[in-house]
């Protein structure tokens, strides 16, 4: 694996990339895809590494074996990835520091009242979110939550907006007319 690709990784986790970032993933890895899988499962979730125990939070446990299975290696594999952060000072001191965004409202939106929009893309771009944000603020729409998935994570990512009531059917042609919008569905 090149730097090039921890750089795109890392910046598409929302996180400040510079090069010392960039540098120690790259020792930490030594190019090893399992241990990188093992570094996008810590991210992905914003787990803890702390001492010997990886927690979600500030308390909740993390078993190893969780975090094998959802990385798709062996719980060694964890294991010697927690142990080179462990051991680089700047790696501890991030991972100690790492925290989860917090909870999701896509799935109990309809169940609290509101409204998410589910919006799928042709490709990735800059600009987007502003555009589907700019035609629900044209129409008094509040957002109450945005989650936009990783295209390096997820197959086909997709970007959920919650938002506080319905949503008229031209709001959605507006949005649909963005370029790189292939679809919008609403739960």
């Amino acid at each position: 694996m090149g730097e090039r690709i921890y750089y795109k990784f890392l910046y598409s986790q929302g996180l400040s990339v510079d090069k010392k970032l960039v540098e120690k993933f790259t020792e930490t890895v030594k190019g090893h895809t399992k241990k990188l899988e093992v570094l996008k499962v810590l991210l992905k979730y914003g787990l803890s590494v702390r001492e010997n125990t990886v927690t979600l939070g500030e308390r909740i446990k993390v078993p190893f074996k969780s975090i094998a299975l959802e990385a798709g290696v062996d719980r060694r594999t964890v294991i010697e990835t927690l142990r080179a952060i462990r051991e680089d000072s700047f790696l501890r001191e991030f991972f100690r520091r790492l925290r989860p965004a917090g909870p999701s409202l896509v799935e109990v939106s309809k169940l609290l009242g509101y409204r998410c929009l589910i919006v799928e893309t042709h490709r990735d771009q800059p600009g987007i979110l502003a555009w589907v944000a700019n035609a629900l603020a044209e129409k008094n729409i509040n957002i109450l939550q945005v989650v936009a998935e990783d295209p390096n994570i997820y197959e086909e990512p997709k970007l959920y907006v919650v938002v506080s009531s319905n949503v008229p059917g031209e709001v959605i042609d507006r949005i649909l007319e963005h370029p790189a919008i292939k679809r919008v569905s609403i739960s």
